[in-house]
């Protein structure tokens, strides 16, 4: 689940979004490309039902190269698990939030099928506008002059949400959280108190925007500097992180992928009146080390590292 107004933050964050328990017809041998297609009208009545309207974007040639990219872009144990359990892929126009992971075929792990819904407009933007627009939303505007930029390098967003969401795929493929996992157990350890209570960070970090189904607290500009500083003082590698375990995995999988493999940058600047005031790069961190070392088992060809 990625950002989003309030009422598909609590809707987001729940185990499993069921949409129907009709068979996905696609091929275990067609391409990732080739899953997308239209979103299942049980999303889109969701979104009606809450009084939004999101509509099928008709994609150009180069938003799918884009796409394409995005996708051979992904670890090894990514690209085996979509290939068995993504049905299909969608992109909407007019879509509060980035992005929505659903169950289209509610079996147990092994046999689970997806479908991800994605904004649109995320395919126009970079990996650093679209995490520093995210990032605004933990904070008001005041007259400190201080504001929140990210450095994540000029990459397609696409390539970052679809490691963020395709996580959520993996983990929910293979159980990684139900079955309790020795790596889950390692990455919960001292963390996760249960799936949405942490063991650690003050009162800041624990009642941030993205906590509490995007219930938390929003800060005024002038905290930014204490917000990092106390979020380096925990395993966390982002403030959205917080929001759960999986919503912690798919954060640690997706920024160690783009800062190790694909050579990206992962920087929080605060400014004040656009000067720089502060760098923190959590994925860096000694706080983080260990938990993100865990993340070389999604590039094993085995589906059962697990």
């Amino acid at each position: 689940m990625s950002y989003g107004r309030r009422f598909l933050c609590l809707f987001l964050l729940l185990p499993g979004f069921y949409v129907s328990s009709a068979q996905p017809t696609f091929s275990t041998s067609d391409p990732l490309i080739m899953r997308v297609g239209k979103t299942p009208e049980k999303v889109l009545q969701a979104f009606r039902s809450a009084g939004m309207t999101p509509t099928e974007h008709r994609l150009t040639v180069e938003e799918r190269g884009a796409i394409n990219i995005a996708f051979n872009s992904l670890p090894p144990l990514h690209k085996q698990v979509l290939m068995q359990h993504l049905a299909s892929i969608s992109f909407l126009d007019s879509m509060p939030n980035t992005a929505l992971t659903a169950i289209i075929d509610d079996q147990d792990s092994s046999d689970r099928k997806y479908h991800i819904a994605f904004r649109a407009a995320i395919l126009h933007q970079t990996i650093s506008e679209w995490l520093t627009e995210k990032e605004k939303s933990c904070y008001r505007r005041d007259s400190s002059g201080i504001s929140v930029v990210f450095d994540a390098g000029t990459m397609n967003a696409f390539v970052y949400v679809l490691l963020h969401e395709s996580t959520h795929v993996v983990d929910g493929s293979l159980g990684i959280f139900e079955k309790a996992s020795p790596f889950a157990a390692a990455f919960t350890k001292g963390v996760w108190l249960d799936r949405s209570t942490p063991a650690v960070g003050d009162s800041l970090i624990n009642n941030n925007y993205f906590r509490h189904g995007g219930r938390g607290r929003v800060y005024p500009d002038s905290l930014a500097v204490n917000m990092y500083a106390s979020l380096l003082q925990t395993p966390f590698v982002s403030l959205y992180s917080t929001s759960s375990w999986s919503e912690d995995l798919a954060e640690c999988v997706a920024i160690y992928h783009l800062t190790r493999y694909l050579g990206q940058p992962f920087r929080i600047l605060v400014t004040k009146n656009r000067l720089a005031l502060a760098v923190y790069e959590p994925a860096i961190d000694r706080m983080t080390e260990q938990r993100m070392n865990l993340m070389s088992l999604f590039y094993s060809n085995r589906m059962d590292v697990f």
